[in-house]
């Protein structure tokens, strides 16, 4: 007769043991659980540090960054809060790098096509410097070797003159590049300028080293440039011709052919990635 009462007994013991386990074990993952929140919580708001290569000083002149006086950017009309927000938060929390499926196939927009935009927009070829400086005397011509926006590199067998339009373009992508760039939380750079316009002379000269160099090169109207994909000048405020470029960096790549991408998609430019030249040919449209 005392066999129901054990069982009941023992049933009763079971039971409160479970119910000990169970409460632990709930205890122990809503710690856990508070504890993913507060991770997560604190990572959307940009409370944690990021990597130093890619942080900024809160502190730091822009103007001494892209290295301009304030004279200088007030004779440029340019306000560099606009362009380079330090104080944006962007950088914490950056947008992803889309770039473009192929280099090859989204630009592809050959010599025959640019040319006649070159024509169509750009001025008459031009033998030499001395052709070239009427077109600047009457302002068809505008010297592009100094802005904040990008690095003309050493120049060989071209001049830095475009015609306003073209430079206007070329103003438009640098900027846009290094807006994106900081979007992106990468480090801001300059584009790199490797070819500009070139005279009827410089195009012979040019073939004698070149057997790929065409005679009516687009570059002869003020209308194209080549822009560099694989080097950028790091912003410090202290270019000198001797600074080393940041080189073969493929994230600033992608964020550049995004910026060309859209341009060419809105009908501002023509573009050609060349391979073995390792710049991005384009003509103002």
């Amino acid at each position: 007769m005392d066999k129901p009462k054990r069982s009941k007994r023992k049933f009763m013991v079971v039971f409160g043991v479970t119910m000990i386990l169970l409460a632990i074990i709930r205890h122990t993952f809503a710690i856990d659980t508070t504890r993913h929140k507060e991770h997560t919580n604190e990572l959307a708001e940009g409370q944690y540090d990021r990597d130093e290569t890619t942080a900024f000083d809160d502190e730091l002149n822009p103007l001494d960054t892209i290295g301009i006086t304030p004279e200088e950017a007030n004779r440029l009309k340019f306000d560099v809060t606009e362009c380079y927000d330090f104080t944006n938060d962007t950088l914490n929390r950056p947008h992803r790098i889309k770039g473009v499926w192929s280099f090859d196939k989204c630009f592809h927009d050959l010599n025959d096509v640019q040319l006649l935009a070159a024509q169509a927009n750009g001025i008459p070829p031009v033998a030499n410097m001395e052709e070239a400086k009427g077109y600047i005397a009457a302002h068809k011509l505008v010297d592009i070797s100094h802005s904040p926006y990008y690095v003309v590199d050493g120049l060989t067998h071209s001049m830095p003159y475009l015609v306003p339009k073209a430079q206007q373009l070329v103003n438009t992508i640098c900027l846009n590049f290094i807006d994106s760039l900081q979007m992106k939380g990468i480090m801001p750079h300059l584009p790199v300028i490797t070819s500009v316009l070139r005279t009827t002379d410089d195009v012979r000269k040019l073939q004698k080293g070149n057997g790929n160099a065409t005679t009516n090169s687009c570059h002869c109207y003020g209308t194209t440039v080549d822009i560099s994909y694989n080097r950028f000048m790091p912003i410090t405020g202290k270019h000198t011709s001797s600074m080393p470029l940041t080189r073969m960096d493929y994230d600033m790549k992608q964020v550049l052919s995004e910026v060309l991408y859209d341009l060419r998609e809105q009908e501002k430019c023509y573009v050609k990635y060349e391979l073995k030249q390792g710049c991005y040919h384009l003509t103002v449209r």
